[in-house]
Order: C-alpha cells, then sequence, then structure tokens
C-alpha cells in the first residue's frame, strides 16, 4: 500500500486568510482546483473549498477567506493511503492537508486517492451501475435559481444537462454561472451575490461544456480516470442510447471503499438536505442508528456504507412529499431501497423493513 508522500500534490497553492472570496474562486478556477490550504503568516490554519462557498445561500465576494476557513485533520506524509481514504470520508473534506512543522508540503484530495483505485483490490470488480445514485440533472430551460438549489442539495458543484426525455445534452459547471455573474451585474461587482432568486437570466445552454459521460456497465476504474481527468466531482451514467440514467460521484467511490483501518459500523452519507433540516437530520440519525445495529448483526457487518438521498416535492397547501433513495453496502452487501410518502418517519422505516425483510428471506433461501 502506498504512502501519502508518494500520491500528494507536493507544494500546493495556498492562499492567505486576507484573500477575498472573490479573489479565491478566481485562483481556484484558472488553477482548476476545488479546495485551497489557507495560510496565516506562512502556517497553516485550515481549507476553504468551492462547495463550502456554494452551499451559502448569500454572501459578500469582498469577504475575507477566513470567515469561510475549515478546520480539517492533518496527514503526515509517511501515513498510508487507507488513513487518507478513511479521513476524507470522516470529515467529508475534498482534500486533506499534508504538514510537518505546520507548514504545508502537500495536498491529498479525492481525486488522488481515485487515480490511484487499483491500490484497493475490491475496487477492481466494479462497475459504474453498482455505486452510481438515480439521475438528476438540470434542463436547459430551467430557471437557474432552481438549478442553483439542486446543485447545493446534492453537495456538488457541476451539474449534467438533458432534455425532458433525459437525452444528455452537455455540462455545466457552477464556477461558470459564478464567473458570469461577477462580470455581468453591477451588484456583484459592489461585492454582493445573493442565491436568492437573483440570478440574472442565464442560458444555460451558452454556458454548457460538451458532456461527459460513461456507460452502465463501464468498469469503475474507466470512470475513475474520467472524472480525473475532466476535474469533475460527478459523472453521468448513460445506456447506449446516451439517455442520462444515474450519476457516479467521487464520494460515491471514495466511501465504498473497504479499509482494515476504517473504524467498525456503518458509515451513513445523507445528500439532498439543506440546512434547515435539522429536523430530518435528526429523524435520519435516530433511526439509522437503531436500524444499523439490528442489521449488523444479522448479517455480520463490521464495516459498511449507507448512502442516503432525500427528495423534498411541494405539494398543495404547503405540504411536503418526501422521497428516499438508499444503497447499502458492506461485506459482500451491495443493496438498494427506495420509497416515498408524506410522512418521513414511515418512509424511512418502509425502506429499512424491507432491508431486513430481503435479508431474512435471503437467508432462508440458502439455509439447509
Amino acid at each position: 500500500m502506498k504512502t501519502v508522500e508518494e500520491i500528494m500534490t507536493e507544494n500546493p497553492l495556498t492562499i492567505d486568510e486576507e484573500t477575498t472570496v472573490s479573489l479565491a474562486l478566481t485562483r481556484m478556477r484558472d488553477n482548476k482546483v476545488a479546495q485551497l490550504p489557507v495560510e496565516s503568516e506562512k502556517k497553516y490554519v485550515g481549507m476553504i473549498s468551492h462547495r463550502d462557498i456554494l452551499r451559502r445561500k448569500s454572501l459578500h465576494l469582498n469577504s475575507k477567506i477566513k470567515n469561510f476557513v475549515v478546520r480539517a485533520p492533518e496527514l503526515k506524509k509517511e501515513d498510508t493511503l487507507e488513513k487518507a481514504v478513511n479521513l476524507l470520508t470522516d470529515s467529508a473534506i475534498g482534500a486533506l492537508p499534508v504538514v510537518e512543522k505546520r507548514k504545508i508540503i502537500g495536498l491529498v484530495s479525492r481525486t488522488d486517492i481515485i487515480k490511484n483505485l487499483e491500490d484497493f483490490k475490491d475496487m477492481k470488480n466494479f462497475q459504474t451501475f453498482d455505486l452510481m445514485q438515480d439521475a438528476y440533472f438540470a434542463n436547459p430551460d430551467e430557471d437557474m435559481e432552481n438549478v442553483m438549489e439542486k446543485v447545493r442539495s446534492h453537495d456538488a458543484d457541476t451539474i449534467n444537462v438533458a432534455d425532458e426525455k433525459s437525452n444528455l445534452l452537455g455540462l455545466l459547471r457552477i464556477e461558470n454561472v459564478l464567473d458570469y455573474e461577477m462580470k455581468t451585474k453591477e451588484r456583484v461587482r459592489k461585492g454582493d451575490f445573493t442565491g436568492e432568486r437573483n440570478h440574472p437570466d442565464i442560458d444555460i445552454k451558452s454556458l454548457m461544456e460538451p458532456a461527459v459521460f460513461c456507460f452502465e456497465n463501464d468498469s469503475l476504474l474507466d470512470a475513475s480516470e474520467e472524472l480525473a481527468k475532466n476535474h469533475l466531482h460527478n459523472i453521468a451514467i448513460c445506456d447506449r442510447g446516451k439517455r442520462i440514467v444515474g450519476v457516479l460521484t467521487v464520494d460515491d467511490i471514495i466511501s465504498s471503499i473497504r479499509s482494515k483501518e476504517s473504524t467498525e459500523g456503518i458509515l451513513v452519507n445523507v445528500s439532498g438536505l439543506g440546512a434547515g433540516d435539522t429536523d430530518l437530520y435528526s429523524t435520519i440519525y435516530s433511526m439509522v442508528e437503531k436500524f444499523t445495529d439490528r442489521f449488523s448483526k444479522i448479517e455480520n457487518i463490521k464495516n459498511g456504507t449507507l448512502n442516503i438521498h432525500v427528495v423534498k416535492h411541494h405539494g398543495e397547501e404547503g405540504r411536503i412529499k418526501y422521497s428516499v433513495r438508499t444503497r447499502l453496502m458492506g461485506r459482500k452487501i451491495n443493496m438498494t431501497e427506495s420509497s416515498s410518502g408524506w410522512n418521513f418517519g414511515r418512509v424511512l422505516s418502509n425502506v429499512f423493513d424491507n432491508y431486513e425483510t430481503r435479508s431474512k428471506r435471503e437467508r432462508e433461501k440458502n439455509s439447509p
């Protein structure tokens, strides 16, 4: 197994904590990086990422980066690749600094990990279909605020563009949207950017790049190569008619890597919810704790991953219908379950009951 020193980006680009958000975004765009280590008087103080900025619905582009710094776990150059994976997964940060005497000597990103995916023998047998999420995309005529909400809910910085029949048309990088706004909008030149329906009328097709995609039966190694080569966080998965049938993200790949050094238990990844959905998060973690405790004993799972994606559909009279899609992976288990309804707790309960029912049937089927 390789060490951090063998895969890290040496002497990475850094940024001072007094730098403005506007300049930080420009540097990330020009250097095709999604995160930057932040320094104060040449000493490491934390990380800033494009995705952290995108999560904000309102911000001043003249704000100082020090207001957005996230303290990330630190790596040493002699640490193993497995340890880097575990820290990236546990911290939910896109890249980790390699620090020596409080100075940055390198950076290990999720992209660095997927470039070395062959080092994890279990990953060689996966196809894109095994790990992809359900498809989501923007329509070329869609309102930009709706598009930005999709981006935030999926914690991404790019989104695929497709027509109403799911035919893949292209790719939209949100950094291009921000760059367009900074150049064309007077309020942005004054330093104010908000996400509350203040986006100018933007023609998505004018900012769209050519589509990048893989087929659903392509190997995970091939998909990882495309993700790294095109500096993408997610990639469209298509059928042979070039209809988008799913989305594969770097996070999906990273969280599926099983490590001997990883903490025992089932790692839970939640997507689709916003900062204001604290009650839903509480419901999820309360119910997941009980479910994973039962299920891990039933299946004798010491390590695993449970991905949960929530979509809220707003109906009449303010009612909300919930759709929940999940994938459970661990020790020869790769299962998906979905459910929908008006009662969020009941929807989750249906999903977890279905997993346990399927497991029970499988044990009965294989029992002598």
